[in-house]
């Protein structure tokens, strides 16, 4: 007897029927509003501000009552408070209940007025001052700093700083910044609206500025040339913002100046005059990521560290035409890779700057830079940084400078000169003791770098010890740092002071 399916077939498109039909339930299941639906922000408490008026707070915030609860908003709120230089740590925690969300900003306030002592340079060539600070003048954010200071080279100056940035309660952001000198004179004012937020369209500004100051060219540590140099000029910009995840950022800036230089009695060279003004059109490239970290740049302060990495360039004219004395057009290639592998951070920048002259380039200047951050048991670090810079048929008689504030300690300020510069920098991060107040950390450092021209470079070298002193309570956490090197070229020895780790 031949055997057929016939008996079997109806049940198959009934199993196919009933296959397809639990599946699209269970998707619709999932993916239902049931499961989605969106906790909306009840109340909103902030905590922990004794000095800074709630309504600063409130005002960078990025959320209200009554919005949907979105916890990218909520980081992002973070990191824009911890910013700000008169607030520590920042927290924000959230409460739900059924499809409500009370949301709790705590704060820590820091001492953000002072009377400050100012010391940098070696114990030879001391630089020393007096400022007096506010960075959250009357609770409200703004900054008020008044500095006197005595450079070892350039002399005394005094200088008055102001920074609003809520304009009449609006986005804009107001600096200006005057200093008077024994070589000159500096005046700067500006108006812009920043990216306040990723979500940020549009980003616009103005500034104007007017300079004077003595410039300073070495040869071997001798001083070979000294004039002044007087700048008048200004800049406008605007910049759009696209994407979410990738940021594309087109835009267009005007910079335009009149520059003047005089040799200083005794002395013949100056650059020649120039005026300039240089349309430009700008384009970044750039994917946020940030992480929250401890220990790696900073001695204990929590960082928010742009891990994301960012390509931006930039190209321009100058013409006679717009009023320029030359011809020429300008360019700018900036490439900043960066990687997290576990407890280790690459920050990485290569970059080019330079013109196109009469068919050939010009002021051509290139940087090449990789530091690298270990963090070990949490709190100690091993920082290694490795730097190169060289400028190619400069438009004035421009050098790089090589020595205790340019990447080689135990050599002094101006120990080596050239058209070439590397720097090899190593050092081991220990923290000795932490409390809620201070924090104190030590350094042990080898240093290596060369400055030239011509020659081959060569190899010196500089070790040494030092100490760090941050303070957890104070406005921006500023670590004190004081190092003891010594140059095994030059066999000497050289104490350093400044404000920050030295990479």
């Amino acid at each position: 007897m031949q055997h057929t399916p016939h008996a079997v077939l109806p049940f198959a498109p009934r199993l196919c029927f009933y296959f397809a039909f639990c599946t699209a339930f269970y998707l619709l299941f999932l993916f239902s509003p049931i499961h989605a639906i969106p906790l909306t922000i009840r109340h909103i408490a902030i905590e922990g501000n004794t000095r800074t008026h709630t309504s600063i707070i409130q005002r960078e915030l990025l959320f209200q009552s009554g919005d949907s609860l979105d916890t990218l908003k909520i980081a992002e709120t973070e990191r824009n408070l911890r910013k700000l230089y008169f607030l520590g740590n920042v927290h924000i925690s959230i409460q739900t209940d059924s499809t409500w969300a009370d949301v709790t900003v705590r704060i820590q306030d820091l001492y953000a007025r002072a009377l400050s002592p100012l010391l940098s340079g070696n114990i030879n060539e001391l630089s020393y001052g007096l400022t007096a600070l506010d960075f959250n003048f009357l609770g409200r954010g703004q900054t008020v700093q008044l500095t006197g200071f005595h450079d070892a080279i350039t002399g005394n100056s005094a200088r008055l700083y102001y920074r609003n940035p809520r304009l009449l309660e609006s986005r804009h952001n107001f600096t200006s910044d005057i200093e008077i000198a024994d070589e000159g004179h500096f005046l700067y004012f500006s108006v812009n609206q920043p990216f306040y937020t990723l979500s940020t369209s549009g980003s616009y500004g103005i500034a104007i500025y007017d300079q004077q100051q003595i410039e300073r060219r070495y040869r071997g540590g001798a001083l070979t040339a000294r004039y002044t140099d007087r700048i008048s000029g200004g800049s406008v910009y605007l910049i759009r913002s696209y994407g979410n995840r990738i940021k594309m950022r087109p835009g267009i800036q005007v910079n335009f100046s009149d520059r003047r230089f005089t040799p200083e009695p005794g002395y013949t060279y100056a650059p020649q005059n120039r005026r300039r003004v240089l349309p430009s059109a700008l384009f970044t490239l750039w994917q946020p990521h940030y992480e929250k970290q401890t220990f790696v740049r900073e001695l204990g302060r929590i960082e928010d560290l742009q891990m994301g990495s960012w390509i931006t360039t930039s190209i321009g004219i100058s013409s006679t035409a717009l009023a320029s004395n030359q011809n020429f057009i300008f360019y700018r290639l900036q490439l900043v890779p960066r990687y997290q592998y576990n407890n280790t951070f690459f920050f990485s920048e290569i970059s080019v700057n330079g013109r196109l002259q009469n068919s050939s380039y010009a002021d051509l200047l290139t940087h090449a830079e990789l530091s690298i951050y270990t963090r070990i048991r949490t709190i100690h670090v091993i920082a290694f940084r490795a730097r190169f810079d060289a400028l190619a048929r400069p438009e004035d008689a421009n050098q790089l400078l090589l020595g205790l504030t340019n990447g080689l300690r135990g050599y002094t300020p101006r120990r080596f000169d050239g058209t070439h510069r590397y720097t090899l920098n190593l050092e081991a991060r220990p923290t000795l003791y932490q409390q809620s107040r201070f924090t104190l950390g030590a350094a042990a450092f080898f240093d290596v770098g060369d400055a030239w021209t011509s020659s081959s470079p060569s190899f010196n070298a500089a070790a040494g010890l030092g100490l760090r002193l941050a303070f957890a309570q104070v406005y921006d956490q500023p670590i004190l740092r004081t190092d003891l090197a010594y140059a095994f070229r030059d066999r000497s020895w050289q104490i350093s002071f400044g404000l920050g780790h030295y990479f």
